[in-house]
C-alpha cells in the first residue's frame, strides 16, 4: 500500500486493479459508487486523481461520493405526487385533464385518505404498507357502502300525481280541474310517492382502489417498494347494470316535453351519439350545411367556475366529424334562426334561456320532462347508447361505430351496444328461410 499524504492510500489489489482508502473524523473509509457497492480503478494514476478530487471536495464541505438515503414517503404524499401536474409521479407520459384531476382527488379524500377508527392508510409509510393493510382498508371502505331508497321529491300537486298514476287525463301545468280534486278528495287524498335507489358507492370503491393500484406501480417502478401490495382479485371490477336505451317513440316524447329551444338537444344526442359535453360544446363554426357534417374538436367544461370554458376532448379518437342525415341539417338550420341570435362562428348552439352555457348541472329541463313523462330511469347519456344501437341496427359495424361515438378501443363501442325484443323478434323471423330448409331435408331423409 502506497500512502499518499495523512488523508489517504492507494494498493494495489491481486486482481491487478487499485483500491483507494482515505479517513474522515478518525475513521477509515474504502472508495465505494453511490450505490454501495466497492469501487476500484485500472491505474494508478486514476485512482490518485479519485483521491485528490475527493479530499478537494471534501475540504469544500462537499461528499459528492456520500450514499444518499431514500426520503420516507407517506401514501398521502404519493398520492399529492401522483394529482400533481408539475411532479408527473406517473408512468403514463400524457398529463391528466383537469376533470380527471378532479375526479381522482374526490376519490382520495372520500376513500384514501379516511380515517376509519385508529385506521388511516394514507399515513403509513409507503414501503410499509402490506397486502394485509390493503385488505383491511378495501374491507373497512367496502363494508360502510349501503344503498337506500330516497324519494324524489315533485313540485306537482299530489291531486296531479294522483290522477297521473290513475290513468286520468290531467293537465301537465296550470290550474287542475275541479274535478280531479273531487275524484282525489273522494280517494283519500292519497299522497303518491316515488323513490330512486342511491348509488351503494361500490362503483366509487372500485375506482378508488384502481387508483391506489396505479399509484403503487408508479412507487414500485421508483424503486420505493419491491412488489405492489393491491392483490385483491376482482376489486378494481365492478359490474354495471346495462343502461336503458329509450325508443323511438319515447325519444320523441322527450323532444317534444322539454322546452323548444332544447328540442334539438334530445334529437341530436339520439341521432349523432355525441357526449353531451360534445353536444353542448358545437359552435356556428362547427355545423357545415353543405357537407352536412358536424366537426368535433373541443367539448364544454363540467362547470362555471372551470378556469377555460372548452377543454380538449376526452381521447384523441374523439376530435372527428361525422355526417348527419339531411333532415337533421334542416333541424339544426331552424334551430340556429329561431334560438341563436349571435351570428358569430364562436356562437355556442344550445344555451340556456339567459345564453348561458349547459354546464353539467344545468339539465332541470330533461330532469322534469323525463319525471312527466315516467322515464326517471333514462338519464341523457343513455340517448348516446339509444343512438349507437339504432346506427348498429341500421347495419354499422363496431368499427364503423367506434369512430361514429369517437371512442378509442372497440371495447368502449361495444359497451354502447344493447340487444330488444323488437330487434330479437326481427332476428328470430329473419331465421325462417333457413329453418324451412333443415326442416325440409329432415323430412326428405326420413321420407328416404
Amino acid at each position: 500500500m502506497k500512502k499518499i499524504n495523512t488523508f489517504g492510500s492507494i494498493r494495489q489489489l491481486a486482481s491487478g486493479r487499485y483500491q483507494v482508502r482515505y479517513m474522515i473524523n478518525g475513521i477509515h473509509h474504502t472508495a465505494r459508487t453511490i450505490d454501495d457497492k466497492p469501487l476500484t480503478f485500472q491505474s494508478y494514476e486514476d485512482a490518485r486523481k479519485y483521491l485528490v478530487h475527493l479530499e478537494s471536495d471534501l475540504d469544500r464541505g462537499l461528499n459528492p461520493y456520500a450514499i444518499q438515503k431514500k426520503k420516507i414517503y407517506t401514501l398521502r404524499d404519493r398520492v399529492e405526487m401522483y394529482l400533481d401536474p408539475i411532479s408527473g409521479a406517473r408512468l403514463a407520459a400524457k398529463p391528466l385533464r383537469a376533470p380527471t384531476i378532479r375526479g381522482y382527488r374526490s376519490l382520495a379524500d372520500g376513500y384514501l385518505f379516511r380515517q376509519i377508527g385508529d385506521f388511516c392508510l394514507a399515513d403509513k409509510e409507503i414501503s410499509k404498507i402490506t397486502r394485509e393493510d390493503v385488505r383491511r382498508w378495501y374491507q373497512l371502505i367496502s363494508s360502510s357502502c349501503k344503498s337506500e331508497r330516497i324519494e324524489i321529491k315533485s313540485r306537482s300537486h299530489p291531486a296531479r300525481l294522483w290522477a297521473r298514476s290513475q290513468g286520468l287525463i290531467s293537465s301537465k301545468q296550470g290550474r287542475i280541474s275541479p274535478e280531479i280534486i273531487s275524484a282525489w278528495i273522494s280517494a283519500g287524498a292519497p299522497m303518491i310517492k316515488s323513490y330512486r335507489e342511491s348509488g351503494s358507492g361500490a362503483v366509487q370503491v372500485a375506482k378508488a382502489y384502481t387508483l391506489l393500484k396505479a399509484i403503487f406501480s408508479v412507487a414500485l417502478e421508483d424503486g420505493l417498494i419491491d412488489s405492489n401490495p393491491c392483490r385483491i382479485k376482482g376489486a378494481g371490477r365492478t359490474k354495471h347494470p346495462e343502461r336503458p336505451t329509450a325508443s323511438i317513440d319515447e325519444v320523441a316524447a322527450l323532444a317534444a316535453e322539454v322546452p323548444e329551444r332544447y328540442c334539438l338537444a334530445v334529437i341530436m344526442a339520439a341521432m349523432t351519439s355525441l357526449r353531451s359535453s360534445e353536444l353542448f360544446g358545437l359552435q356556428r363554426k362547427h355545423i357545415n350545411p353543405l357537407q352536412k357534417t358536424i366537426t368535433i374538436e373541443h367539448q364544454l367544461t363540467n362547470y362555471a367556475t372551470d378556469p377555460e370554458r372548452f377543454v380538449k376532448p376526452k381521447t384523441d379518437s374523439s376530435a372527428r366529424t361525422i355526417f348527419v342525415p339531411s333532415e337533421l341539417m334542416s333541424l339544426i338550420a331552424d334551430h340556429l334562426d329561431r334560438f341563436v341570435t349571435d351570428s358569430s362562428p364562436e356562437a355556442l348552439i344550445f344555451t340556456t334561456s339567459n345564453g348561458l352555457p349547459i354546464f353539467r348541472g344545468r339539465k332541470s329541463w330533461f330532469i322534469t320532462a323525463r319525471r312527466r313523462l315516467n322515464l326517471d330511469h333514462l338519464h341523457f347519456h343513455d340517448l348516446r347508447h339509444t343512438g349507437q344501437t339504432l346506427a348498429h341496427e341500421q347495419g354499422a359495424n363496431i368499427k364503423d361505430l367506434q369512430r361514429r361515438a369517437g371512442q378509442s378501443t372497440t371495447a368502449a363501442a361495444q359497451i354502447y351496444l344493447h340487444g330488444n325484443k323488437k330487434r330479437d323478434q326481427s332476428v328470430a323471423e329473419s331465421l325462417s328461410t333457413d329453418l324451412a330448409q333443415i326442416v325440409g331435408q329432415v323430412k326428405e331423409k326420413r321420407a328416404s
